[in-house]
Formats: structure tokens, C-alpha cells, sequence
């Protein structure tokens, strides 16, 4: 019989909350024998910056400078974490829409599972972060695995 999960995708943002959903991924990938491939999405429109700083000379080169060095960051954080695990992982950098990129990635590498971190938010900041677990949720070709952060006691 084919094993039913062959290729897994964790995914990341670096978060606290995303720290458990590395155990479960590397875990699950040696226990399954399976692929693991460690993904980041960088959202350039995640930056917010004032209005009036949109007018101040050389305002542009210090976003694509600042953007830059954020983007490479996030890179060599990734490539950090994917030589860190106990097992051999593919690394994944991807620029878009988060949880759009999840989903598309997920389909477009034919992963059997995802796994991702979720804060674990509700009520009022669930309605106004919005969730990237829950669209993974509901819009992934495969099953997805959320990781809730541990609460200490």
C-alpha cells in the first residue's frame, strides 16, 4: 500500500506560534518517512508606513533598501532553520499574499500535508488580524495540520 503522506510543507513565519508546528513537521516527517520542505512567505504589503513619509525625498530608496535587507533576513532565517532540523529539508522563499501563497505553493509542490503555526486567536482580534491558518484551512488541496503554542502554566 502507498503511504498516504509522502511530501509535507511546513510552514513558517518564525513566530513564537510557528515554533510547535516545527516538532509535529520534523516528527511527522521522520516517523512517515516522508519529504519535508520548510516554506516562508515575505509580504512586502505588510509594511505600514505614515502617509507623509511618502513625500520626503529618497523616501523610495529607503524602502526598497530597508525592504532589501528584510527580505535577504528572512531568507537566511530560513535557510537557518531548514540546516537546523534533524533531518535533511528543502527551503522554500516565496513573495505574495500569505495565505495565498501557502495554498499555491502547497498545490504546486503536490503536498500531501501542511503544517503551520496558529496564534490561536478569537473574537475581536480573530475579526480584525484575520486568520492565514483558517484560509490554509479551507482552501489547500491537502490536509493541514495547525499548531496551536503551548500554554505554560
Amino acid at each position: 500500500m502507498e503511504p498516504l503522506i509522502r511530501k509535507i510543507i511546513l510552514a513558517t513565519d518564525f513566530s513564537e506560534a510557528s515554533q510547535g508546528a516545527i516538532g509535529h513537521a520534523v516528527w511527522l516527517a521522520k516517523s512517515l518517512q516522508a519529504e519535508l520542505k520548510v516554506l516562508h512567505v515575505f509580504e512586502p504589503s505588510g509594511w505600514m508606513v505614515p502617509s507623509p513619509y511618502y513625500y520626503t525625498p529618497g523616501f523610495e530608496q529607503w524602502v526598497d533598501a530597508s525592504l532589501d535587507k528584510t527580505r535577504q533576513a528572512g531568507k537566511e532565517s530560513l535557510e537557518a532553520l531548514a540546516e537546523s532540523l534533524d533531518m535533511q529539508a528543502e527551503s522554500i522563499f516565496v513573495e505574495g499574499p500569505t495565505a495565498k501563497e501557502i495554498v499555491r505553493v502547497a498545490a504546486e509542490h503536490h503536498a500531501d500535508l501542511l503544517i503551520l503555526g496558529t496564534h490561536g486567536y478569537t473574537g475581536w482580534n480573530h475579526l480584525t488580524l484575520g486568520s492565514i491558518a483558517e484560509y490554509v484551512v479551507r482552501h489547500a488541496n491537502c490536509p493541514v495540520l495547525t499548531v496551536k503554542p503551548r500554554q505554560i502554566s
